[in-house]
Formats: structure tokens, C-alpha cells, sequence
């Protein structure tokens, strides 16, 4: 996991923070078996110099779910009438509406912006690299819905930055 961001920014600024994410140590697949229950996700928080957040994507909530909209490795079955198959029920699957999955020496980027509040001194950015082996949804069907039943997460990589916010003098780039 490589974290691309200015060290720098100024008070009020759009800034683009990218995440490359390198299969360099696995011979198969990331994440390789049943991408319909297995989930691989990037959390990136970032939260200004009194810690109020900035931007937050790909947490999980206290009943096991990953936010909408997180930066996902997997698949997303469907059947013959394009609904999507999340019950593990792999005999009706006719396609997949959506698949994202790193070979082998390839990597991928997660790209992500963020409007650098006007009070903040300095932005501190969190990133990590998500693993679990069963999508909480599908677990909540086999199961119910236990308070505490989930998958454990294992974080694969993760990368932390100190983003310093101050004025850029005239005729200096930002970043």
C-alpha cells in the first residue's frame, strides 16, 4: 500500500490523495476463493488537528457492515433476472454485474479528494488495506442477526501521513 498526498496544502484547497495498491507477495489472485462472500476493502479516515473528521470511507459499523460506497475488491454475482446473488446461492449465477480482483505484480488506485477545512493546522490521513473472509450480510442470513457475530478483520497494509496545512506563498505550488 503506497499513499500518494502533497505534504503540504493550503487553508481551503481540493487535494487528491491516491492509494496504490501492489499484489507483490501473493501467486494468485488478491483476494483469491468466492468473491461473492469474501471482502477486501480500503478505510481511509482523515481527520483535521482537533480530530473531527474530514473524510471517512470503507469503516465498519457496529453491526458489521462496511460503508456504502468503500473502495472494494469483489465480485457481484447475479442471476437470469440481474438480481444480485448474496446468499452464496452460486448455482443461479448467469454473470457478474461487477468484479474487482489484483493479479499477481499488479496494482490498482484508490483515489480519493478531500476539501482541507480553512481552521485545520494540519490533516492527519490513516489508510488500510482490509481483509475479511464472510460478507456480514451473508452471515446475518445463516445466523440472524447475533450483536457481536461477524467475521474478524484482518488489516493486510495500512499507511499514515501528517499533512501540514498552512498558507502557500504567492507563486508557490501547494503541494
Amino acid at each position: 500500500l503506497e499513499m500518494l498526498a502533497p505534504e503540504r496544502v493550503a487553508p481551503g484547497e481540493k487535494v487528491d490523495l491516491k492509494l496504490i495498491i501492489t499484489s507483490n507477495k501473493v501467486g494468485h489472485d488478491f483476494p483469491t476463493g468466492p468473491l461473492d462472500i469474501i471482502q477486501s476493502w480500503v478505510e481511509m479516515i482523515v481527520t483535521d488537528d482537533r480530530g473531527a473528521p474530514v473524510l471517512s470511507t470503507g469503516t465498519v459499523n457496529d453491526r458489521g457492515f462496511i460503508q456504502p460506497g468503500a473502495f472494494m475488491f469483489k465480485a457481484e454475482p447475479v442471476d437470469q433476472s440481474g438480481n444480485l446473488i448474496d446468499r452464496h446461492n452460486l448455482w443461479e449465477m448467469v454473470g457478474v454485474r461487477y468484479r474487482r480482483a489484483l493479479f499477481p505484480g499488479f496494482s490498482d488506485t484508490a483515489e480519493f479528494s478531500v476539501r482541507i477545512p480553512k481552521q485545520a493546522r494540519f490533516l492527519n490521513v490513516r489508510a488500510r488495506l482490509r481483509y475479511r473472509k464472510i460478507d456480514q450480510f451473508l452471515l446475518n442470513f445463516m445466523f440472524g442477526e447475533k450483536k457481536g457475530l461477524t467475521s474478524p478483520i484482518t488489516d493486510m497494509a495500512s499507511q499514515a501521513r501528517r499533512i501540514e496545512v498552512a498558507d502557500v506563498p504567492a507563486g508557490e505550488p501547494a503541494s
